[in-house]
């Protein structure tokens, strides 16, 4: 049976403000939110979906769609474009929406670099990728295999200038209130317009939003993104948040408890596997033992930054110290303190 998308959702605010949001295929099956928010004239696209020929197929299906539903909203009307961060099923799509508009684009200060210096910052990161990975104790073998994954998911994108740079408790076009939520990725930004969050991946509906290293990526890791849940349980008056991937969510305090205690359930995990010297591979594969393929990187990425969490507070330590200092490619072992 051949997949086939839902219909566009329609949100009324209060003010009159109307949010819209269809779903497109990012990469295979797996769905990232589109949204196109309307105040009087003025519209904004909220993501572009991956750049894939399917995500910009869906784009252009979901977006005439909306067309048909109000016909303000259209390629040529688009009054801004807002990159909520930089991982490419939510900007890659930029490319391709730039040959349909010439509005301008807005994203945080942080992922700029992602979208105008794009090939600078797979490298950067990749060898930065690369050397977690051997710090983790995976073997040389592993390591090629995990870069090759890493790599096959960073289609061609090009990118090119931002015209506008977001900063924390910015008003973007006197309607949306940004609010800078790190952890997840340097750059990312939750967007509230009255009574409603766009969360972006900061917060979903099921999935507890991936996280990686801060050695890996400067602002990304645990304590970045538990101190941007605080930045959203502060918002008063929230009814909606609606997120990147994933359904809408109605009690956006109860989700964020509910990751809190999702971190904490892991990292005590992480706490007894360590009651004996691991690695953060070892780790991984007691935390995590079904996972196959790309997934387990991931997971080597997500151990990464709870170790990394609880080392910074003195809650594991290493434990082969003298083998480090003998040897330079000793990955560390980590121990309960």
């Amino acid at each position: 049976m051949s997949f086939v998308l839902p219909p566009p959702e329609r949100h009324a605010l209060a003010d009159g403000t109307l949010i819209y949001s269809f779903p497109v295929r990012v990469f295979g099956d797996f769905l990232a939110n589109i949204y196109v928010v309307r105040r009087g004239e003025y519209t904004a696209l909220i993501d572009t979906g991956s750049g894939t020929e399917q995500s910009n197929a869906d784009l252009l299906t979901g977006f005439s769609a909306l067309s048909e539903m109000d016909a303000h909203i259209t390629w040529v009307g688009l009054s801004r474009i807002v990159i909520t961060h930089g991982h490419i099923d939510h900007h890659g799509g930029l490319d391709f929406v730039r040959t349909l508009t010439q509005a301008p684009v807005a994203v945080h200060e942080l992922d700029q670099p992602v979208l105008s210096a794009y090939r600078e910052r797979i490298v950067l990161t990749s060898r930065a990728l690369r050397a977690f990975l051997h710090g983790a104790g995976v073997d040389a073998a592993g390591v090629t295999a995990f870069m090759k994954m890493y790599g096959a998911g960073k289609i061609r994108f090009v990118g090119g200038p931002v015209d506008t740079e977001l900063h924390h408790g910015d008003l973007l076009d006197g309607l949306f209130k940004v609010i800078h939520t790190p952890g997840h990725c340097p750059g990312q930004v939750c967007l509230r317009v009255g009574e409603v969050l766009l969360s972006a991946d900061q917060v979903l509906a099921h999935t507890t939003p991936h996280l990686s290293a801060e050695s890996i990526t400067p602002g990304n890791g645990l304590s970045h993104y538990l101190h941007s849940l605080d930045l959203l349980d502060a918002e008063e008056g929230i009814v909606l948040t609606l997120a990147g991937h994933e359904e809408p969510i109605s009690d956006l305090r109860a989700r964020t408890a509910d990751i809190r205690a999702s971190h904490t359930r892991k990292m005590n995990r992480i706490l007894s596997i360590c009651a004996a010297p691991s690695s953060l591979q070892t780790i991984t594969s007691q935390l995590y033992p079904r996972v196959k393929s790309y997934d387990t990187l991931l997971a080597l990425e997500k151990v990464g930054a709870l170790v990394e969490y609880l080392s910074a507070r003195g809650e594991v330590r290493v434990a082969n110290l003298e083998q480090m200092e003998r040897d330079e490619e000793a990955s560390p072992l980590y121990q309960t303190a």
